[in-house]
């Protein structure tokens, strides 16, 4: 089976690399699509007992009360539907054009993206074929090629065939020249679509529903920190990191209080000040002990410290790792071991947590930051099905496909918080997005 993962990955890889495909999705059905109806025997033959039916799959079912739309703005399905807020792009040059995800039929803002600042349609920007043009005139702040191609060295991209400094930072170095458009449109997403495991997680749901308190448990590297969402650096709009987003969310739809233990661990990332309040009838305890530059080794040799003293006090009723974005020199295969141990050393005093395995996004393709983090994803789905099949509730959120996905729509620099491996505001939404369809999924919300 590994080498088997490993031709696919690289199969992958390579096909979006050239721009012969999109990621193939895992549709949220809830049903086996083989079903079909049956067909009547030929005349003359007889059968000795019906066929059986085949089984419905469930991993994806779990109906709950409550309505999608009144999830919050933040994580309000971007795959779906036919409008769009606070999408982010990033233009270089007066004049130029970008394509957002979607064809855009109109503009209903765009704004800086502190949101502090709205640009006008006509004198700033147009609608040009169902993309967004920058006027010449325009009050849109624009990085300019000069600039954006004289970076320091430490991000090479390959141009037009050759490689060339790229302009990169932290904070608003990238956000400064941002700005966000909230739009409609008529067509629909054809890229990757996250699969629903929210039926695995049986006994999460079950103290949810009966009102028992809860812990979450996120251990990751720094994209699982926060970086580079708003929140986490201190400045506007202050949107919070996917992890932050999702936990909310699950206080939103059964009643919660999420409570934020804050660890004092070097190196970890910021946690809102007061606790979050949704509801009186239980407690989600949130735990994130993730620290940037992480590998999965990394995540290994400080589990102890970093998850196992947490776990033993609070106990943990899903376990969320997200590493592997640093570990583009380490073989997929050791990743994804590394990943086992982790997970078996959470089973070993947390037996019944449920596990997501968050697959990495990808470091900025065609750079000297790329590597084999493009290649683990396939890993990580056979393992999680080996652990399913052990009985244990573990699924895989596949937020490397949904990455490769979005590049084959909007260019790097419009979603990236540093250009080369943190999320902005806006990718931290995706993010949160596909988490929660692996979690909760949008199809079970009434």
């Amino acid at each position: 089976m590994r080498y088997l993962a490993k031709a696919i990955a690289l199969l992958i890889v390579l096909a979006t690399a050239l721009g012969l495909t999109s990621c193939n999705s895992n549709t949220n059905t809830n049903t086996d699509p083989s079903l079909s109806p049956s067909t009547s025997p030929n005349p003359g033959t007889t059968t000795d007992a019906p066929a059986e039916a085949t089984p419905q799959d469930t991993t994806g079912y779990r109906p709950l009360n409550y309505k999608a739309e009144d999830l919050t703005w933040e994580l309000q399905n971007v795959f779906s539907g036919n409008y769009v807020k606070n999408e982010t792009v990033m233009f270089i040059d007066k004049g130029d054009t970008k394509e957002l995800l979607y064809k855009i039929d109109s503009v209903i803002s765009v704004k800086s993206y502190s949101g502090k600042k709205t640009y006008v349609e006509g004198q700033d920007y147009e609608v040009v074929d169902g993309k967004l043009r920058i006027t010449e005139n325009s009050k849109i702040p624009c990085i300019t090629s000069k600039k954006y191609y004289a970076g320091d060295g430490t991000l090479m991209v390959e141009v037009d065939g050759v490689k060339k400094p790229v302009y990169w930072g932290e904070g608003t170095v990238m956000t400064n020249y941002q700005v966000n458009v909230e739009y409609t449109h008529s067509d629909t997403w054809n890229g990757y679509k996250q699969k629903c495991f929210a039926g695995i997680y049986d006994k999460l749901y079950g103290k949810l529903e009966a009102g028992e308190d809860v812990t979450i448990v996120f251990y990751g590297d720094s994209c699982t920190y926060g970086a580079a969402s708003s929140f986490a650096y201190g400045y506007a709009p202050n949107q919070y990191s996917y992890a932050l987003l999702v936990t909310n969310a699950l206080a939103d739809i059964f009643g919660y209080t999420v409570h934020y233990e804050k660890s004092k661990l070097p190196g970890t990332g910021p946690m809102p000040k007061k606790d979050y309040v949704a509801g009186d009838r239980g407690t989600i305890t949130y735990i994130n002990n993730s620290v940037g530059g992480w590998t999965t080794s990394d995540g290994v040799n400080n589990f102890d410290k970093h998850a196992k003293t947490f776990i033993e006090k609070f106990g943990c009723d899903l376990f969320v790792v997200d590493l592997g974005g640093n570990d583009g020199s380490l073989s997929p295969e050791k990743t994804a071991e590394n990943d086992e141990k982790i997970i078996g050393k959470v089973r070993e005093i947390a037996p019944d947590s449920g596990i997501i395995i968050i697959s990495t996004l990808l470091n900025r393709p065609g750079s000297n930051w790329a590597g084999n983090d493009a290649l683990q994803e396939p890993y990580l789905v056979e393992l999680s099905e080996k652990l399913r099949d052990e009985g244990v509730p573990c699924a895989v959120c596949g937020i490397t496909s949904m990455t490769a996905s979005v590049l084959e729509h909007i260019k790097f620099e419009d979603f990236s918080g540093n250009n080369i491996n943190h999320p902005n505001d806006f990718w931290a939404r995706l993010y949160a997005n596909t988490l929660f369809e692996t979690l909760v999924g949008y199809e079970n919300l009434n």
